[in-house]
């Protein structure tokens, strides 16, 4: 007793005196109490961190010493498997069913789904630990002949839930057919008069017991499936079942492994004709309506991979319409099955819980646009039983898109090669007694790496009684409030028996190519990039105020995003895209030696900047880390490219200046040589290389139009008139209200700025104005320190602008004038814009007004409910036209203000606007286009649809 605290009571059968504190009010239980559409809220599902590759397990195989070349292309193009999940000795199927409860329940407490007052005739939420009513478990992975798993489940509520043991079910199990018989059992009690206001859960918990010399057929999961009326995925219309005596495969009491006796193409015939039954039972409950008529979706039992399930579902396309073409079968497959098995791919068969794998797959994949479709679900169990059903996608379910599942499946995913063993050493706990688990450490596995908020088995002791832990060694010992009277009443083991909490080894330093790795794979797959999206609705669902349903149209990529980040050992082309074409062209680049090169031209800037595309696929972009970036620096890609838009180049600079080093000094002509290399193997890193070539021809480069912006253009580029005196341009301008403020540009290009050399503030922003004869800064990207010319004058004074630009030395550039003339003032011709909220208020751009008869008129877009908009006289922030109020219909009396400042709030939003959609008047939908007037007369802003 030395293990236990001194504060429990010796008196150990006078404890249970008070067990009816136990007792909590329910629903009443009669038939007026049944409730309609019962089915799915949510599904819960875990898996091991364990996983192989099965390309790489068919490479393994396919060794002498295994079993030959015969088995390439078999796993992944025959049983169309992609990656497979197991467990190590530390795990089981009850621990992976204690799992998922405690995860279940934590994730019930932070979204708030618990929706028992809804039925509670008190109104008051049942506490999460005490709102089941049901609880049934399916496996075929059996680890007790008589105590059930779910009793161990039950050592949960009685601590968390203080003492609740009124959980109704124990387990079922009839090969892979009882995670399926659970939810049955549970859906069943939730539709009946005997439901009593709580949640059924079925879980379902299994894994394939493959040893090491058919490693390609593990898989391990558990499925935890939360049943309540008024479901986002009710129970629909019939069902069917099928259950007949075969002795297709079966796990005889004594049977010498853990694994069972099968024959594995009479199993898929009893599959097969079971398939046959359901569909006939279906269809004529259905009025011998064909199924695919009035489904939209197919699920699939999974016992032994990808192939089993096309197979079934051609059977039952050809059951439906006997005449369909393979090319019309193939179509179905892609568009009713695929959506269904991008969890089986990767997770591996695992029995019991494929059915409920492959329905959160739909749930996952498909999100909104399953939204009033139908799925019809086929489940199976050798020996043999099997059911047909369908359910209903009433509302998005508790879950989460498929995108985002993935990135936390593989968070902490644990990769092992193909001959590894450690699943072997969870095969050989069959029958164990007085065993603690060894393969961790066997195989040297980072203690660290444990999951703290997954159960693990500690200990079968030499009764076989098994005791599990939460987080396993590297947790502490389980609070003392949650302890309960029977543990130290049947001397079950404190955490404290299993050894101090190990020391956390210190992380080792980074080196720069592990540091460049980490960027490279958050910018590949954290930082993803969300596609253009327009928004339909967004709205509550009632009784949810905490789950916010956004409707959206996405365009979808047809490459995924940030396939990976090492070579994936196929054939690629390579294409380079520069500013030495405008980036307005790809082009090829030349294969050396397993590198990919291409010879770039120094132009008269005297640097150049460029990404690289693959496979001519604007989607698969392969650029630096930092923008205008060195060589030999972090190479990202093939990738969309940076979250926001922007665009991520190397630069080749030649310039005399401090940041470039002396061996790539140039002058405009000479050639570099680029070198993209990429080897393959695990973890070869990418690499951008070039060179100067020293005893090349000098190349032809492409001399640059010249380009003014300034006040009188509303800060548009205009081409400058070019001279026949080579490097001499120039322009002619007016002065007017709007004042002579200018820049220059090369080739339309704000990355190609020509500004005057002016005073900086302390962050480096421009403050003072370029004078006539000002040094002369560029082309460059200057930012913010770029300062503009000004001309000061009379109004009506002409003046003429002179910009030259050496052309034996592009360095030496000048931007002079004079005044030629005087004439009387004028006014510049009106320019209105109008700003708008769905532009940024003009950062990303304006709408332009133009002029019908006395009218100003635009076209706007509805990009949302409202659109917020006010006017812009020539782009200038002084000279806004905007309401006196905030969110102003046209309905609203109000005054037309400006032009001048608008006020802006302190997040830099503009305090009064118009928006088009507030008023019902209006009639505004998504996609809706509206004409804006503003009328020059009445000074008055309207909008009407178009």
């Amino acid at each position: 007793d030395d293990d236990y605290d001194d504060d429990y009571d010796d008196d150990y059968d006078d404890d249970y005196e008070d067990e009816e504190d136990m007792v909590l009010q329910r629903c009443a239980m009669n038939g007026p109490n049944r409730q309609r559409n019962c089915g799915i809220h949510t599904i819960e599902i875990y898996y091991p961190q364990f996983y192989i590759k099965q390309i790489e397990m068919e490479e393994f195989d396919a060794l002498p010493h295994r079993y030959g070349p015969a088995v390439l292309g078999k796993y992944t193009k025959g049983i169309g498997q992609i990656e497979a999940r197991f467990p190590a000795d530390d795990e089981d199927p009850v621990s992976f069913c204690m799992t998922v409860v405690h995860r279940l329940l934590e994730r019930m407490e932070r979204l708030g789904l618990n929706e028992t007052a809804r039925y509670n005739p008190s109104g008051e939420t049942i506490p999460n630990w005490n709102a089941f009513g049901r609880i049934d478990i399916g496996s075929e992975s059996l680890v007790d002949r008589s105590k059930s798993m779910k009793s161990y489940v039950m050592d949960l509520f009685e601590r968390y839930g203080d003492g609740e043991a009124n959980i109704e079910g124990v387990d079922m199990y009839n090969a892979c057919y009882g995670g399926q018989a659970a939810g049955l059992c549970c859906i069943n009690w939730v539709e009946s008069d005997r439901w009593d206001g709580r949640y059924g859960l079925s879980i379902a918990t299994d894994i394939s017991e493959a040893p090491s010399m058919a490693l390609f057929c593990v898989g391990a999961s558990c499925a935890g499936t939360l049943f309540f009326p008024d479901a986002p995925l009710p129970h629909h219309s019939y069902r069917a079942s099928c259950i007949m005596h075969r002795f297709d495969f079966f796990k005889p009491v004594g049977w010498k492994s853990i694994g069972p006796v099968v024959d594995g193409k009479y199993s898929i015939d009893a599959y097969m004709t079971c398939i046959d039954t359901c569909y006939e039972c279906v269809k004529k409950k259905q009025n011998d309506k064909p199924l695919f008529s009035t489904t939209d979706y197919n699920v699939f039992h999974t016992g032994g991979g990808f192939h089993i399930v096309k197979k079934a579902f051609e059977r039952m396309c050809r059951a439906d319409d006997p005449g369909s073409s393979h090319e019309q079968r193939q179509t179905l497959v892609q568009k009713r099955l695929i959506p269904s098995v991008h969890l089986l791919k990767i997770i591996g068969p695992c029995h019991t819980v494929s059915s409920f794998l492959n329905i959160s797959s739909v749930v996952m994949s498909q999100w909104e646009k399953a939204l009033g479709r139908i799925c019809i679900v086929f489940t199976y169990g050798s020996g043999c039983a099997s059911s047909m059903y369908q359910i209903r996608w009433d509302d998005i379910p508790w879950m989460v898109p498929l995108a985002a599942w993935k990135i936390e499946f593989y968070r902490e995913a644990i990769w092992q090669h193909p001959s590894t063993n450690i699943q072997d050493v969870y095969c050989a706990i069959w029958m164990k007694f007085d065993y603690r688990p060894i393969a961790r450490a066997m195989f040297q596995i980072d203690p660290w790496k444990y999951q703290l908020d997954v159960y693990y088995l500690m200990e079968i002791d030499k009764w076989g009684r098994r005791f599990y832990h939460r987080g396993g060694i590297i947790a502490p010992a389980l609070d003392p409030q949650y302890r309960v009277r029977v543990d130290k009443a049947e001397g079950r083991p404190r955490r404290e028996k299993f050894g101090a909490i190990p020391e956390k080894p210190a992380e080792p330093e980074k080196t720069l190519r592990d540091q460049w790795e980490d960027i490279e794979y958050e910018m590949t797959y954290d930082n993803t990039y969300d596609p253009p999206e327009e928004v339909i609705q967004e709205a509550y669902q009632k009784g949810k105020d905490g789950h916010k349903l956004v409707f959206v149209n996405s365009a979808v990529s047809p490459i995924p995003q940030g396939t990976t980040i090492y070579n994936d050992g196929q054939e690629h082309s390579y294409q380079i895209c520069g500013s030495w074409t405008q980036w307005q062209e790809w082009q090829d680049m030349d294969e050396e030696d397993g590198n990919y090169v291409f010879s770039v031209t120094l132009g008269e800037n005297m640097w150049e900047e460029f990404y690289i595309v693959q496979d001519r696929n604007p989607e698969r972009n392969i650029y630096p880390a930092y923008n205008k970036s060195w060589k030999g620096n972090l190479v990202v890609g093939p990738h969309k490219g940076p979250k926001d838009g922007s665009r991520q180049v190397w630069r080749i600079d030649g310039r005399d200046i401090e940041s470039v080093p002396e061996e790539d000094l140039g002058r405009p002509g000479d050639q570099y040589l680029v070198v993209f290399s990429w080897p393959q193997g695990q973890k070869a890193s990418k690499s951008v290389e070039w060179e100067r070539q020293e005893d090349a021809e000098k190349g032809e480069y492409k001399r640059g139009k010249y380009y003014v912006a300034g006040t009188w253009t509303c800060w548009e580029f205009q081409e400058l008139h070019t001279h026949e005196e080579v490097g001499w341009f120039s322009f002619e301008v007016t002065m007017t209200f709007l004042g002579i403020e200018f820049v220059l540009a090369r080739d339309e290009d704000h990355d190609q700025l020509i500004a005057p050399e002016v005073k900086l503030d302390d962050d480096g922003t421009a403050v003072g104005k370029g004078y006539n004869g000002s040094p002369v800064m560029g082309p460059d990207s200057l930012g913010a320190k770029a300062g503009k010319w000004a001309i000061d004058g009379k109004p009506g004074d002409v003046f003429g602008v002179a910009f030259y630009r050496n052309p034996e030395a592009p360095e030496e550039m000048s931007v002079t004038w004079e005044k030629t003339r005087s004439g009387a003032s004028a006014e510049p011709e009106p320019r209105l814009f109008v700003a708008a909220m769905q532009s940024k208020w003009g950062l990303d751009g304006f709408l332009e007004m133009r002029k019908v008869g006395n009218m100003m008129v635009a076209e706007i877009t509805m990009m949302s409910e409202k659109e917020p908009f006010y006017l812009m006289q020539y782009k200038r922030s002084d000279r806004c036209i905007h309401p006196d109020k905030k969110e102003c219909s046209q309905q609203q009396a109000h005054k037309v203000v400006g032009p001048g400042v608008v006020a802006v709030d302190a997040e830099g939003e503009p305090e009064n606007y118009w928006a088009i959609g507030k008023a019902a008047a209006d009639k505004a939908r998504l996609g809706d286009v509206f004409y804006i007037s503003y009328s020059l007369e009445e000074n008055k802003v309207t909008w009407r649809k178009k």
